[in-house]
């Protein structure tokens, strides 16, 4: 199976929505607004780092994904997940917490969730850090066989569709035994919303900056930043960045969180703030 390419002084509040939406979230911290969005099979307690760095002078919201942690599950679309739904109900959350223009960081298929708030609502977001995503779609007939492994023998799937993209095996049972607790009727969905994603030809809309931080499982060459950014859907992106993190697989913000976190504040302060950067292509900083 084809692993995926395609995460302190202020008390902090951990609430669900009332009915306007089902997402549950946690909002920490004062000051400017970040949305952390995790990936399939996770929670937003794969943000709990990070967070807790941010926290000090932002306010951070971490989000449950529907289906994942305590988020109910949203209506599907065509029988997947509809992540164009979940986009338009975390720019209802910015919106309802009241932190816009908020700064987006997603993981993963959460990253191709906040290109999607973004396309929502264009005034809630200020900027957008995607976290080894791809806007492109995998093909109908690895998600199909996907689905047929959850159903056959999830644990078996689930650690397979992992796979190498763990750092150790400890990071890779923390990461399966995070998955498991997610239904696997909620898994296929996901899976089948990975096949039916068609985000490429909608990146010219967006129109604030836009940061990927890469790992070499995505961009396996920065050589080839060009055409790799082509192949994954993000060569529409107007004001996009790019920095390469060589040492960490999958999980970036797990594998090198000090340097996930001097990234995510020069890119705040020098791009989205409006002091540099704007309207670059691509810049690569190999770390």
């Amino acid at each position: 199976m084809r692993p995926l390419i395609p995460v302190l002084l202020v008390a902090f509040l951990a609430s669900p929505l009332a009915a306007a939406t089902d997402l549950a979230y946690k909002k920490e911290g004062k000051g400017p607004g970040v949305v952390l969005i995790h990936a399939i099979g996770g929670s937003r307690e794969a943000w709990a780092d990070i967070s807790k760095r941010l926290r000090t002078n932002h306010t951070v919201l971490s989000v449950d994904l529907p289906g994942h942690g305590e988020s109910a599950v949203l209506p599907l679309k065509e029988g997947a997940a509809d992540l164009d739904g979940i986009g338009a109900e975390i720019a209802k959350l910015i919106r309802k917490v009241k932190i816009e223009p908020a700064l987006l960081a997603g993981h993963g298929i959460g990253g191709a969730i906040a290109i999607r708030v973004a396309l929502a609502d264009p005034k809630a977001v200020r900027g957008i850090i995607l976290v080894d995503s791809s806007l492109t779609p995998f093909s109908k007939a690895y998600t199909d066989d996907l689905e047929k492994d959850l159903d056959a023998n999830a644990s078996a799937a689930i650690t397979e569709f992992i796979g190498d993209l763990c750092n150790g095996d400890v990071q890779k049972g923390k990461l399966v035994k995070e998955a498991l607790k997610v239904p696997v009727s909620v898994l296929k969905t996901y899976a089948k919303a990975l096949g039916k994603d068609t985000l490429a030809g909608r990146g010219a809309a967006i129109k604030v900056p836009v940061a990927l931080f890469a790992s070499p499982r995505l961009i396996p060459d920065p050589n080839q930043e060009k055409e790799s950014l082509r192949q994954l859907g993000l060569d529409s992106l107007s004001k996009l960045t790019v920095s390469y993190f060589v040492n960490a697989k999958h999980w970036i913000m797990w594998d090198d969180p000090d340097t996930f976190e001097i990234l995510f504040n020069d890119f705040e302060a020098n791009t989205v703030s409006g002091s540099g950067g704007g309207g670059a292509k691509t810049s690569a900083s190999i770390r």
